[in-house]
């Protein structure tokens, strides 16, 4: 607002007084001089019209007849007019295109993404200048879907009216891996198998020492087996798997499944009887692994292997009068020998 000096003696300053209706009016501002003769109103509505009564008023405070004024704001600007997903493709990030508000009073723009929490619109940037027409949110949860819109804002501080919401989604992680299975019959390895994922292209083993333990990463591989070599008889691993896609996304861990290592053969049954030409083996596998047996004798004074016996044996290298101390030991077709079962005889 502008108006002439009111240069008289008795004269101290003005009052402005608004009203939104024309009815009710408010003493807004009070200006203790009279050689003043400007003021702005602030935060107002835009394209709203407001009333004002501005008069002077004396050094005893009296004032004068009020000149009436009406003024109406100017409107928002217009919203952008057009924005859309970029459809970035790569992990955690969303970019949005828009053009650029063709009103040269823009300044920049009020980035606006939608807070599922508070149900309010959140401003997460400003960007400027006028001309710049794109952005990329980072960092965001994958397979999430998320609302934007853009609000311009001129110099003097007047806002758009908003842009229309597009909605938004990041990259979805891959499916979790399915029907894994771990081998408990092989010999100093576990093997796993699953089923393929839908575009995957690697897989990420971890194993961990026990069900509830942590699990490492010990290997990744583009196929749907993997071999883990343990050169121990009877060693139980756990494993989860994870598929990849090709934008390096991973998906949540499977359940773990557990492999164990083909623990060594149970110690042979044996049955002995004796004859006149000596002693006589009779030989079984309680866990029908043996595929023959090592015979360990122990005359006293020597030790004799006996080796590839069969289910029966007869042990002809035999003197009266000594006692034999023997090892019967099971062999099973991966070659692992089973603790033994010890025999004393005397003949």
């Amino acid at each position: 607002m502008e108006w002439k000096l009111v240069n008289k003696p008795n004269i101290a300053g003005y009052y402005i007084q608004r009203s939104a209706d024309a009815r009710k009016y408010k003493t807004v501002k009070k200006i203790e001089s009279k050689y003043i003769t400007h003021w702005t109103d602030t935060d107002l509505k835009p394209n709203h019209l407001y009333f004002y009564k501005i008069s002077t008023f004396t050094k005893k405070g009296i004032p004068s007849f009020a000149l009436l004024k009406k003024v109406k704001t100017l409107d928002k600007l217009a919203p952008i007019s057009w924005i859309d997903n970029a459809n970035l493709k790569t992990r955690g990030m969303i970019k949005i295109l828009f053009r650029p508000h063709p009103n040269e009073r823009v300044e920049g723009y009020k980035i606006q993404r939608f807070d599922d929490k508070s149900g309010e619109w959140e401003t997460i940037d400003k960007i400027e200048p006028r001309l710049r027409a794109e952005y990329i949110d980072k960092g965001l949860i994958d397979g999430k879907v998320y609302r934007y819109r853009i609000i311009a804002y001129s110099f003097d501080g007047i806002d758009s009216y908003p842009s229309k919401v597009i909605v938004a989604q990041t990259l979805q992680k891959p499916m979790v891996v399915t029907n894994i299975s771990a081998s408990t019959d092989l010999a100093k390895k576990i093997v796993l198998t699953w089923n393929p994922v839908k575009g995957a292209v690697k897989y990420k083993i971890y194993s961990a020492f026990t069900q509830d333990g942590i699990y490492n990463p010990v290997a990744t591989t583009t196929k749907t087996n993997y071999t883990d070599v343990i050169n121990e008889d009877g060693y139980s691993k756990y494993y989860k798997i994870t598929s990849i896609d090709k934008y390096g996304l991973e998906s949540m861990k499977s359940q773990p499944v557990m492999g164990i290592t083909l623990p060594i053969p149970a110690r042979p049954i044996v049955s002995i009887n004796k004859t006149k030409n000596g002693i006589n083996f009779i030989l079984s596998s309680p866990d029908k692994r043996a595929v023959k047996y090592l015979i360990k004798k122990d005359d006293g004074a020597k030790i004799v292997k006996i080796h590839n016996v069969q289910s029966g044996y007869t042990d002809v290298n035999i003197k009266k009068g000594k006692t034999y101390n023997y090892k019967i030991y099971e062999i099973d077709n991966n070659g692992l020998v089973s603790k033994p079962s010890e025999v004393e005889v005397s003949f």
